[in-house]
This record gives C-alpha cells, sequence and structure tokens, in this order.
C-alpha cells in the first residue's frame, strides 16, 4: 500500500465533511496493515479505538446458540466505519477480523468522543455515519428475513459488487443466511452480470 494522507482520506472517503475535524482526527490515527485472519477486537473486549477500511475487507462475526461462527456484518467499501457499536462504553457483542489483507486506520476513541464534545459540524458527520451503517445492517436483516435464497444472492451481487470474488464463500453464505451448498447451488442457478 502507497503513504495515504489520512486527513484527505477521512474527507474523500470516510464521510469526515469538516476539514478541521479531518485533522486532528488524522493526527491521531494510525494506518495498520491487517494479515487474513487477523482480529482488530474480540467479542467481550471494549473498543479502544474506531477503525476506518481503506482496502481489503473485514467481517464482524457472532458465535450463534449452536457454537457456529456467524458473519453479522461485511465491510468491504473504502472509507465504511467498523465499530462494533455505538455505544463505546459497552463490551464488542462481536469479533472483527480481516478476511482478506487489509489496511485500515485505526483512531482513538478518546479522539473521536473529545471532537464530538467541541465540534457541531464533526457531530453532524458522525450521524451521518452512524445512520449509514445503522441502514445497511437493517438492509442485510431485511434481505435475509424476507427475501429468498436467490434473492438474497442478487441483492448482494448489487450491494457488494466484485465481493463474490474477492472473499471466501462460506462468510458471504453465511452473511445471507444460507448454506454453502445452497449458494453454490444458486451461483449456478444465476448468470452473473
Amino acid at each position: 500500500m502507497n503513504t495515504i494522507n489520512v486527513a484527505q482520506f477521512l474527507q474523500d472517503s470516510a464521510g469526515i465533511k469538516d476539514p478541521q475535524a479531518a485533522g486532528p482526527l488524522a493526527a491521531h490515527a494510525t494506518v495498520r496493515a491487517l494479515a487474513k485472519g487477523e482480529a482488530l477486537l474480540q467479542a467481550g473486549e471494549h473498543q479502544a479505538e474506531i477503525a476506518v477500511l481503506i482496502d481489503g475487507a473485514v467481517r464482524t462475526a457472532l458465535i450463534d446458540s449452536a457454537g457456529r461462527d456467524t458473519t453479522d456484518c461485511l465491510i468491504t467499501k473504502r472509507g465504511m466505519v467498523i465499530a462494533p457499536c455505538a455505544d463505546f462504553s459497552r463490551p464488542s457483542p462481536v469479533r472483527i477480523e480481516a478476511i482478506i489483507p487489509s489496511h485500515v486506520a485505526s483512531i482513538p476513541i478518546e479522539a473521536v468522543q473529545s471532537l464530538l464534545g467541541t465540534s457541531l459540524p464533526f457531530a453532524h458527520d458522525f450521524i451521518a455515519i452512524l445512520q449509514n451503517a445503522w441502514q445497511m445492517h437493517w438492509d442485510i436483516k431485511t434481505a435475509v428475513c424476507q427475501k429468498t435464497a436467490r434473492e438474497r444472492y442478487l441483492w448482494f451481487l448489487d450491494a457488494y459488487p466484485g465481493v463474490i470474488d474477492l472473499i471466501p464463500h462460506h462468510y458471504i453464505a453465511s452473511y445471507l443466511g444460507m448454506t454453502q451448498v445452497t449458494l453454490s447451488r444458486v451461483r449456478k442457478e444465476v448468470p452473473e452480470a
């Protein structure tokens, strides 16, 4: 990965429109390389930073009642915020891990909270980022609950262009609430555009 101007990245890709907020956040940020399978945060740990995806793909994973690893969220778009929940004081309900080699910009929670308390424009940007993340979560929950396996797959292709060939399919199947066998069958039935 080439050197990145973090302040510019936060403005161009992460939704921080206020340049007076992007600079201080970038000053506290650390660019991290994550290996495939490397955890950014374990379930039960307290979040010390907010990460923003530069490149690669990251997932959040829950362990269901049967002990199965379930992909709850896929973060694949440059500039997407990686945070287990909006309440920074709560322990993470999920494990966050890279599913392919990835880079993130990590910003300490204290820097974010400080700006939230002093910058109204940044607070507005932060609310918009949270609203986008919330909408993304509702979109997948709605797709999984209301669509057939074929419709979920088509939704995924539209919502995550190019990702089907980027990450292991068992993560996609889990995310879409289906087995790998079902995903494979649906993929054979649906010609990809």
